[in-house]
């Protein structure tokens, strides 16, 4: 007996395009919300997005779309149409939830920000994402992951090292990150909803995001505490819990989180006899104080650099010292632990491809979740979404030649 989806009864209304907000919607949809996405007849700007990042983009095999849209019904309205308003805003009267990152003023041109429909519907919650915010001079200004989540924030050129070339994360990793943080923030008023019978708007901005994740380095910077960004590789905040390039090219990271507790055990391990004979090695203050921690990583790093990322790994192991060996993108489909939590679906396109997409990161014990499937085309579900609103075969056929839908 297959388990309960525990969305299952709320209906979502999806007005977005590209990736944070659509993969929220995807997270309703997997866990049963009826997600219907109201997409313009010449189609979201995402379902060409794949050509570059040399992914394919055909209707049947199109994984960057799918990862976004997948247990979506898909109805395309042109919205410039008084006749696809009208059905929009039926779509919207049987909502529980409206999710979209339309720029507010062109919500506001359209008749369908928070404002002007909260009275109509007193019990949608209105979720708004937005690059930069809501208010302040650059609420109106396009927003996307690269710019607003990680160069406003600081990501990208702190997180990297001095001189050089700024981070350039994966694509949508603060779209994916954000959308995650919005989700939450929709079940809490949907939880809140169910106590007061009231809706709400709830909002969130990558900038915010951005500001969020990186939030110790937010506060680190600060001149009241003056750390430095971005770090010297040879001046890390703890040279025995840092990244250090073993003799097959390959990094490896060493976590060590007390250091008065492991100094022997470290000095034992590494050679390392001056952790017990200097005493400007006695903590990580003196080791700061004195100037000797660029010292100190140069000589951990000689020291890792005479053994392969393999050997490492099987001696930490063995002393039961946390680390991880720093892996590629194109390795974490065939890692056996992502496999045993099952972190992939795997998907069959044509020609016989199978392409292994992330899904969601949580599980529940009591719940299940809607099985992975390639989004539909532009208009796919437009017809069955009508009917369900009160259209008849006649006025679909209308609206259709008058423009005002695609199906």
């Amino acid at each position: 007996m297959s388990k309960k989806l525990p969305l299952e009864g709320l209906k979502v209304l999806e007005l977005a395009t590209v990736v944070a907000t659509p993969i929220t919607a995807r997270l309703l949809a997997d866990y049963g919300a009826e997600v219907t996405k109201a997409e313009a007849p010449a189609g979201d700007l995402l379902r060409t997005t794949g050509l570059w990042h040399e992914l394919p983009v055909d209707d049947d095999h199109n994984p960057l779309f799918d990862l976004c849209n997948t247990g979506k019904r898909m109805a395309a309205l042109n919205l410039k149409t008084e006749a696809g308003m009208e059905a929009f805003l039926k779509l919207m009267e049987q909502a529980d939830i409206f999710v979209t990152n339309v720029r507010m003023q062109s919500l506001e041109r359209m008749g369908i920000d928070y404002d002007s429909v909260k009275e109509r519907y007193p019990r949608l919650i209105y979720a708004h994402f937005s690059g930069f915010g809501l208010n302040g001079p650059e609420k109106n200004k396009p927003g996307y992951d690269s710019s607003a989540f990680w160069l406003r924030t600081g990501g990208s050129l702190d997180i990297s090292t001095p001189g050089n070339f700024p981070l350039r994360p994966a694509f949508a990793f603060g779209d994916i990150a954000t959308a995650s943080e919005f989700l939450a923030a929709i079940l809490m008023a949907v939880i809140g909803r169910s106590q007061t019978g009231q809706g709400t708007m709830v909002s969130t901005s990558l900038l915010q995001s951005g500001i969020w994740c990186s939030a110790v380095a937010a506060i680190n910077a600060q001149p009241q505490y003056g750390k430095e960004y971005p770090v010297d590789r040879f001046n890390p905040g703890n040279p025995l819990s840092d990244y250090y390039e073993c003799k097959d090219g390959e990094y490896i990271t060493i976590i060590q989180n007390d250091y008065q507790k492991d100094r022997k055990k470290f000095a034992d391990l590494f050679g390392l006899t001056e952790l017990l004979t200097d005493p400007d090695l006695k903590t990580l203050q003196t080791m700061r104080e004195s100037g000797k921690i660029p010292q100190f990583t140069h000589r951990m790093q000689d020291i890792v650099i005479q053994k392969t990322s393999e050997e490492w790994d099987q001696i930490l192991t063995k002393e039961d010292i946390p680390h991880e060996l720093a892996h590629h993108f194109k390795d974490v489909y065939k890692d056996s632990q992502a496999r045993a939590m099952d972190a992939f679906d795997d998907v069959k396109y044509p020609e016989e491809v199978v392409t292994s997409i992330p899904r969601p990161p949580f599980e529940f014990s009591a719940y299940g979740r809607n099985e992975f499937q390639k989004a539909g085309t532009i208009g796919a579900d437009t017809c069955e979404v009508l009917k369900e609103i009160g259209y008849s075969d006649e006025q679909i056929r209308k609206m259709e030649q008058a423009g005002a839908i695609k199906k």
